[in-house]
C-alpha cells in the first residue's frame, strides 16, 4: 500500500486576513441587530407614587417611590415623620395602604386621623419576625398600592428579590424602613433620614435626578448625594417606648404579702391538724 502524507497548509495562509475579520464582525452585528429587532419593546416606566413632599418627589428620579420595586429608608431618627407624611398623602389619592408595625411602637394618638379612613390597614404583628411574612402575604393580595415594613428584623438579600418580584407583579410601592444605616436590599431607592429639631434632612443615596433639586424645600447636590431639607413644623411622629412599663412597687408589696398571709392562714390549719392527730 502507498502511503498519503498529509499537507499542511502554511503559517501565513492559516492567519485570517483582514477583510475576514471586518466581514465576520459585521455579519455578527447584524445578527445581533435582527436579535434585538425580534425582543418585545420595553414596557412604559410606571409614574412613581408621590410621597407628599414636593422637593422629595423633584429630587426622585421616578418622581416618587418608584412602583413595582423597594425603597430603604435609612436613619435613627425622622423616619417616622417622613413615612407619616407618605401615608398621608396616599391615604388623600384614594390608594389602600397597609403599614406594618413590626416593633409595635406607633402611637395611637398620632394615627387617630385615619381611624376610620377606608383603605388604610395598621397590621402589628405578635413577633418582629412575623412582619416579613406579613408584608408576603399583603404583597400578594395586590390590594394596596403601598406597603410600608416598619422596624422589622433584617432581611436578607433573597427575600428582598422575592418582594420586588411580588410588587412588581401587584404594581406596588414597597417601602423598607430600618436604622440601620448600610443595607444590601439592592432598592431603587435608597434614602438616609436625619432630624434635626424642626428640619428634616434627606439624603438621596440611589435613586435621585443628576441635576439640581429644586421645590418647596431647599436643595442641593453633595457629591453624588441630592440633599433635600423639609420643614417639621406641623410636628414630628414620635414612638412608643419599647421597653414594658416598670411596675409599680407598692402594689407588688402588697399583692406579695396577702399572698403571704393567705399562705399563713392556710398554713395553721394542717398544723393544728397535725397536732390534734398526734393527741
Amino acid at each position: 500500500m502507498g502511503t498519503s502524507l498529509l499537507r499542511l497548509p502554511r503559517a501565513e495562509s492559516r492567519e485570517p486576513s483582514l477583510e475576514t475579520l471586518v466581514s465576520g464582525l459585521e455579519s455578527a452585528a447584524t445578527n445581533l441587530d435582527a436579535l434585538r429587532a425580534l425582543l418585545p419593546a420595553p414596557l412604559p416606566q410606571a409614574p412613581g407614587m408621590p410621597t407628599g413632599v414636593d422637593a422629595l418627589d423633584s429630587a426622585l428620579a421616578s418622581g416618587g417611590f418608584p412602583r413595582g420595586r423597594l425603597t430603604e429608608i435609612t436613619g435613627a431618627t425622622g423616619k417616622l415623620t417622613l413615612l407619616r407624611r407618605v401615608v398621608d398623602a396616599a391615604v388623600e389619592r384614594g390608594d389602600w395602604v397597609a403599614y406594618i408595625d413590626a416593633s409595635r411602637t406607633l402611637a395611637p394618638r398620632q394615627w387617630a386621623h385615619l381611624a376610620h379612613v377606608p383603605g388604610i390597614w395598621m397590621v402589628r404583628p405578635p413577633e418582629p419576625s412575623r412582619a416579613a411574612w406579613c408584608a408576603d402575604v399583603l404583597l400578594r393580595s395586590a390590594a394596596f398600592s403601598l406597603v410600608v415594613l416598619d422596624s422589622a428584623p433584617p432581611v436578607s438579600r433573597a427575600i428582598a428579590v422575592r418582594f420586588m418580584g411580588l410588587a412588581r407583579e401587584s404594581n406596588a410601592a414597597l417601602v423598607v424602613a430600618s436604622p440601620d444605616s448600610a443595607t444590601k436590599l439592592g432598592g431603587a431607592v435608597r434614602l438616609r433620614v436625619n432630624r434635626r429639631r424642626q428640619r428634616l434632612r434627606i439624603e438621596i443615596e440611589k435613586g435621585g435626578r443628576t441635576d439640581r433639586v429644586l421645590g418647596s424645600g431647599s436643595g442641593s447636590k453633595v457629591g453624588n448625594l441630592n440633599v433635600v431639607e423639609i420643614s417639621c413644623v406641623d410636628g414630628m411622629a414620635r414612638r412608643l417606648c419599647a421597653y414594658p412599663e416598670v411596675p409599680d412597687r407598692r402594689g407588688a408589696a402588697r399583692g406579695a404579702g396577702r399572698r403571704d398571709t393567705r399562705r399563713s392562714h392556710a398554713a395553721e390549719p394542717m398544723v393544728e391538724y397535725g397536732i390534734l392527730q398526734a393527741r
